[in-house]
């Protein structure tokens, strides 16, 4: 399995998008790694996690080919996660053919809601599909298996465990601590690496809706701790604030002692 991440920054990206602080002004200036868009994954080159608004983006710096994307799968509906309105594109308007196979889209239910929202009545070469957590679906040639987040009371939040028969990933962004039911799930799994979030930094207490380095530190341990992974599996951060505090090398000096690589946009790794 190839898991590129196409963005790794939080909701307003990274350097903020209007903000002056000390982290912003040294990642416009040192840029690199410190550039990071909002958060989005690619599996296999045809499996895309979420749309976020730098979608165009995305497919421009990456040299992504988003016809090439035949399934879609969105963790929640929050904005930096589903630009929905994108989906219009698909429309007969704004492509000189025939769409021969639909984007098939899977999502929680508040999130449909919101792209049905999003793009009214007109029909579009699309096929969605609301999914319920714990439950396996079929996705292509992938399995995919919903476990709720601990994100956003208000919707319904999904983290995944994606597998090609071969190997497995837990993608795990946007989550605080996991509640005592998707912990008690993951015990009966085996997995090959994760994509963790990890919005806070450094920064204890705050926002429960999201992870801290400590937090993330301590989730691999208790997956290796319970034998659902093994401690020389891959393990990466996404979804980065500037709101922590520290540059991507700053980090780097916290997650690497423990076996955690930091993500940043357009990296690949292979289970």
């Amino acid at each position: 399995m190839r898991i590129q991440l196409l963005g790794t920054g939080s909701a307003e990206g990274w350097p903020g998008l209007f903000c002056d602080c000390d982290v912003c002004r040294r990642s416009r200036q040192l840029r690199g790694k410190n550039l990071r868009s909002r958060t989005s994954a690619l599996i296999d080159g045809a499996l895309k996690i979420d749309l976020p608004p730098d979608t165009h983006h995305h497919a421009l710096t990456h040299g992504l080919d988003m016809s090439a994307v035949r399934h879609l799968l969105f963790t929640h509906a929050h904005d930096d996660h589903c630009a929905g309105y994108e989906l219009q594109y698909l429309s007969w308007m704004f492509i000189p053919h025939t769409v021969e196979r639909p984007l098939e889209i899977l999502a929680p239910r508040t999130t449909v809601k919101k792209i049905c929202a999003q793009l009214g009545e007109e029909p579009l070469p699309l096929s969605l599909q609301a999914i319920d957590p714990w439950k396996t679906v079929e996705f292509g040639r992938w399995h995919v298996t919903p476990i709720l987040a601990s994100h956003d009371p208000k919707q319904i939040c999904f983290n995944y465990l994606l597998s090609d028969g071969a190997r497995t990933l837990l993608y795990a962004s946007d989550t605080g601590w996991y509640s005592d039911q998707t912990w008690d799930f993951l015990r009966g799994w085996k997995i090959d690496g994760a994509v963790i979030e990890c919005s806070k930094g450094p920064v204890e207490g705050g926002y429960s809706g999201h992870m801290n380095v400590r937090q993330v530190i301590d989730m691999r341990e208790w997956l290796v701790a319970n034998g659902i992974m093994d401690s020389s599996a891959p393990v990466v951060t996404t979804h980065l604030s500037h709101l922590g505090g520290l540059l991507h090398e700053e980090l780097e000096s916290l997650f690497n002692p423990h076996g955690i690589q930091v993500g940043y946009d357009g990296m690949e790794l292979n289970l």
